[in-house]
């Protein structure tokens, strides 16, 4: 798949989404200060979420609705973020946690829709955010493989589209004992869609061992405000300097993985003098000596000689010139 130009998948650089979530906590410049982060780090993107509090939570749970209205933004505020994003160079992303919000984020031309955990068996919902034809990355916290296939026929019966499914455990923290990240691997057999992690653990080992299995995308939550009381996504998030180094990981996990192929790399090139072993005499051979077993070794000589493995062809052979011990015997020193 693609977003906004960029390639995701096998083969190309691990996706990283700077997930800034509600950690504005409703201010404009400690959005902005995300952003920033984000950019300095070198995250690919850069993400908010969207809704109106009374239509996410009910009344039923009034100390979330508390929490979460004094981090509801409005359509004005999402607009800025999404321009500063664009004059900061880095693709600006958000998830819509109900309807009312899909309307702003088509205005703002959004290049992919994240989907957030909470919206499994809500199949409505997800059709309607397939009707705007964009990318999709939806997280499976909480899923079972039965809602994940529910959840994209859902989606793909609106046509087919671009989606993406992230590993995720919706807990903060998560255990290290529940992340479970075999399951990556799982989702690569299961399904045809880029895989990815969302991350809800604390620090960047498990993000790193996603790559190292396959995931493609990772999402991983920034903060510039810690130990908040009634908030959470602090405790599994980066700073600005963690952040930083955050990236940097991955981006080495990513190179040290490679591309799987079976070939020679050529940082091995100056090994190929030293090495490997060659056929060489094992004693001082005179001109017309008829090679047998006895008469050959294989050594590090220095250089590729004939390899070990064709030693048979030269069995029973004459030389046409005198071999001193340890020198390498080629087809080329043998009669006809």
């Amino acid at each position: 798949m693609e977003i906004d130009g960029k390639k995701i998948g096998r083969n190309n650089p691990v996706y990283i989404i700077a997930e800034g979530g509600v950690a504005h906590f409703g201010s404009l410049s400690k959005a902005k200060e995300l952003v920033d982060i984000a950019v300095s780090a070198g995250a690919d993107a850069f993400k908010l979420q969207a809704f109106r509090t009374d239509h996410l939570i009910a009344n039923s749970l009034p100390d979330w609705k508390r929490r979460m209205k004094s981090r509801e933004v409005g359509f004005d505020f999402i607009k800025h973020i999404s321009e500063y994003c664009a004059l900061r160079g880095i693709t600006f992303l958000c998830t819509p946690h109900e309807p009312s919000v899909l309307t702003w984020l088509e205005k703002l031309r959004i290049p992919a829709y994240k989907v957030g955990s909470g919206e499994r068996g809500n199949h409505d919902f997800l059709r309607q955010i397939a009707k705007l034809k964009k990318p999709m990355i939806l997280s499976t916290g909480t899923h079972t493989e039965e809602d994940i296939r529910s959840s994209l026929d859902a989606v793909n019966s609106m046509g087919k589209l671009d989606i993406a499914l992230l590993h995720c455990v919706t807990a903060y923290p998560v255990p290290f004992e529940q992340a479970n990240l075999r399951i990556i691997s799982r989702y690569l057999d299961l399904f045809e869609n880029p895989i990815g992690y969302s991350d809800h653990t604390e620090g960047s080992t498990a993000c790193s061992l996603a790559v190292a299995i396959g995931a493609c995308i990772i999402e991983k939550h920034i903060a510039v405000d810690f130990d908040v009381p009634d908030a959470q996504d602090w405790r599994v998030a980066c700073g600005p300097k963690t952040f930083k180094e955050f990236v940097v990981r991955i981006r080495k996990t990513e190179k040290l993985m490679g591309r799987g192929e079976i070939e020679r790399n050529s940082c091995e090139d100056a090994a190929l003098g030293w090495a490997i072993k060659s056929i060489v005499a094992s004693k001082d051979l005179p001109i017309g000596h008829v090679i047998q077993d006895s008469d050959m070794v294989a050594k590090r000589a220095g250089g590729l000689g004939l390899p070990p493995s064709r030693s048979a062809i030269l069995l029973g052979r004459k030389l046409q010139l005198s071999k001193k011990k340890d020198e390498k015997i080629e087809i080329s020193d043998l009669y006809g």
